[in-house]
């Protein structure tokens, strides 16, 4: 019974890190509209991760949102995915806390 618990808890951790990773991926491709629904359908399951993932996940929703044009959703998220990563200094990569500084700095510049 006990094997059976860890082979479906790591099935559930795959499914979420996959649909993240969709987002990312869809994001990355430019097909915002998909990406935004595919983050939106993860929230709930994101409340739950970790610190360094629930920041991945509020980076790249809010980069989705400033890319469709929705800067005040937008800024809520990467100002969540920045309290993250303050409060927990590396919960992002280099990579990502540059995007962040970017996403930052756009939303608020324009």
């Amino acid at each position: 019974m006990r094997t059976l618990a860890v082979i479906v808890m790591a099935g559930w951790l795959a499914g979420c890190g996959g649909a993240l990773a969709e987002g990312e991926s869809q994001f990355a491709k430019g097909r915002y509209p998909e990406a935004k629904q595919t983050f939106a359908s993860i929230e709930g399951d994101s409340r739950r991760w970790s610190d360094d993932r629930r920041a991945e996940y509020a980076l790249y929703r809010g980069l989705t949102l400033g890319a469709l044009g929705d800067r005040a959703m937008a800024g809520v998220w990467l100002r969540e995915a920045k309290a993250i990563e303050d409060t927990h200094p590396g919960s992002l990569s280099p990579e990502d806390a540059r995007r962040l500084h970017i996403g930052l700095e756009s939303n608020d510049g324009e």
